[in-house]
């Protein structure tokens, strides 16, 4: 099993005192992973990554093995992998002998044998509009993650916001991640995690450093959600997307009958 996936579990499962590979000097799992999503200038994005002990890193624009050759000496000592394009057996081989945990693609121009095996995470990005009916097919997949891209908000997360999350974490046993524009406030990161999700991906070149400091200590100061079981299944099934408090308590339908009726 990949690290990453190795990780994810331990955050779902609420494993208390666990130690993270960003969490190694707080000597605490956070809530929910953060990914620092890295465009171009690898070197110093990468830097930025290990620098604020985010828990993986992810590449974009690098479409082969040839690419990581040229950063090998920039990759992190956490688990880190790339966001491409187009995925092929030969490919996909490729990135895992150079190191790669993690792998981001979607559905087109991606084969199917290149998800033959997990040494890597497979991550699959798709639509958070997606129908029914496809996210349906999605969930027979081989994948282990799915990713959200909502970067296009940029103030407090709304409830329609937050339902697309849910409708999509409630109905697929994946890891879910989303890509997010800028740091959720501390209430909106509870709510999203309340919502089922598991980590968030943040390009470390638009969301500055001190906003990703605040994140990190916000994921290790969260309440801990506690799940009903102890599977992944049912800890990624959201009792409330509202932070804080328990929802109202159903009645019970089968209620005994007073002893006047008896």
């Amino acid at each position: 099993m990949s690290k990453f996936l190795d990780y994810m579990e331990r955050i779902t499962l609420a494993g208390p005192g666990g130690m993270g590979f960003g969490a190694a000097r707080t000597g605490k799992t956070p809530a929910m992973a953060l990914i620092g999503l890295v465009s171009g200038s690898y070197a110093k994005g990468l830097g930025t990554v290990s620098k604020l002990a985010l828990d993986a890193a992810l590449m974009s624009g690098i479409d082969n093995a040839a690419g990581l050759k040229r950063i090998e000496k920039s990759l992190p000592s956490m688990p880190w992998g790339v966001k491409t394009s187009t995925l092929t057996e030969e490919s996909a081989r490729g990135f895992r002998d150079g190191g790669c945990d993690l792998l981001a693609f979607a559905l087109e121009n991606t084969a199917a044998s290149a998800l033959a095996t997990d040494d890597a995470a497979r991550i699959l990005y798709i639509d958070a509009e997606i129908e029914e009916r496809e996210l349906r097919a999605i969930g027979a997949l081989p994948v282990d993650a799915l990713i959200l891209p909502m970067t296009e908000i940029s103030g407090p997360w709304e409830l329609a916001n937050l339902a697309s999350v849910a409708s999509i974490s409630r109905r697929v046993d994946k890891y879910i991640l989303v890509e997010v524009g800028g740091a959720p406030s501390a209430s909106d990161l509870e709510s999203l995690r309340n919502a089922g999700v598991h980590g968030l991906v943040l390009d470390v070149a638009a969301v500055g450093a001190h906003d990703l400091e605040t994140l990190k200590s916000a994921t290790l100061d969260m309440p801990r959600q506690r799940p009903p079981g102890r599977g992944r299944a049912s800890a990624i099934v959201p009792s409330s997307v509202f932070p804080s408090g328990a929802g109202p308590q159903r009645e019970e339908e089968d209620e005994e009958e007073d002893d006047d009726d008896i």
